[in-house]
């Protein structure tokens, strides 16, 4: 999987877990906390992120 589709499952993964946090009913923030911080800071998603970061997942062009 590239970068780009690790930090788009993340993010859509995170955007879940706050849909449901958002929703009428009972809710526990710091589950939702806890969630969030599974998603966000999974040594994939780090990892990803960092190259993204520092230029390694963009397309250059060769002379």
């Amino acid at each position: 999987m590239r970068d780009i589709d690790i930090i788009n499952k993340a993010v859509e993964d995170a955007q879940s877990v706050l849909r449901d946090f958002i929703r009428p009913g009972p809710r526990d923030p710091q589950d939702t906390l806890v969630s969030m911080l599974e998603i966000l800071d999974h040594r994939d998603v780090v990892a990803a992120q960092e190259r993204l970061r520092k230029g390694y997942g963009h397309l250059r062009l060769v002379k």
